[in-house]
C-alpha cells in the first residue's frame, strides 16, 4: 500500500474526497501477501496525503498496536473493526484488548465497524448483538486504564463515525 507508483491513485483519492478502506494485518486469503497488507506501510501513505481519509480495516490483526500507533500520528486515519466483532462474543477478554487499546490511542470518534463479514445473517447478527451488549470487562478497565464503553461510543462505532467520515447523516433513517 505504500508503493509510490500508487502516490497518483491516491492524490485522486484525497483530491476527490474520496474514503478509503485499506486492508491492514494478516491476510489469510491466497494469494495475498501479507507484507503488503502491514499496518506500519500506512504511515507514509498517511503522511504524504494527509487529507485523505482511511478507514483501516480489521484493526490491524495481528499487528493492532501498530495500526493504533499510526492513527495516533495520523488524525486522518480510522480504525474499523470489520471482521473482529464476533469476538465479542467468542473471545470477548481478547476482544477487549483490542478495542481497549484503540479507544485508548484514538477514542471513540476515530473506530467504525463494518459489515464486511463473510458470515451468513444469523452470524453478522450475532455480531451486531455482541457489540451492542459489550463491555469492557472491569478488571480490565482498572488493570490497563481501559475506558468504559458508553452508549454514545457504541452509537458512534456502529454508524455515527462513519456516516460523518462519508458526509452521511445517520440520525435520518432512509428505510420506512
Amino acid at each position: 500500500m505504500n508503493d509510490p507508483e500508487l502516490w497518483p491513485f491516491y492524490e485522486k483519492a484525497q483530491e476527490f474526497g474520496i474514503v478509503l478502506d485499506m486492508h491492514t494485518g494478516f491476510c489469510w486469503v491466497p494469494p495475498g501477501k501479507s507484507k503488503y497488507c502491514h499496518p506500519e506501510q500506512l504511515d507514509d501513505v498517511a503522511r504524504d496525503f494527509p487529507g485523505l481519509k482511511i478507514n483501516a480495516f480489521h484493526m490491524g490483526y495481528p499487528y493492532s498496536d501498530v495500526l493504533n500507533m499510526v492513527a495516533l500520528g495520523h488524525p486522518n486515519v480510522y480504525i474499523c473493526m470489520s471482521l473482529l466483532v464476533p469476538w465479542a462474543i467468542t473471545a470477548p477478554r481478547k476482544f477487549a484488548r483490542l478495542l481497549g487499546e484503540a479507544m485508548r490511542f484514538v477514542g471513540p470518534d476515530r473506530i467504525t465497524w463494518g459489515t464486511d463479514f463473510a458470515g451468513y445473517g444469523v452470524q453478522v447478527a450475532n455480531a451486531v448483538k455482541g457489540l451492542r451488549e459489550f463491555q469492557i470487562p472491569e478488571d480490565m478497565q482498572l488493570a490497563y486504564g481501559y475506558p468504559p464503553i458508553t452508549e454514545e461510543d457504541k452509537a458512534k462505532m456502529f454508524g455515527g463515525n462513519l456516516g460523518r467520515l462519508l458526509g452521511i447523516d445517520t440520525t435520518k433513517r432512509r428505510i420506512k
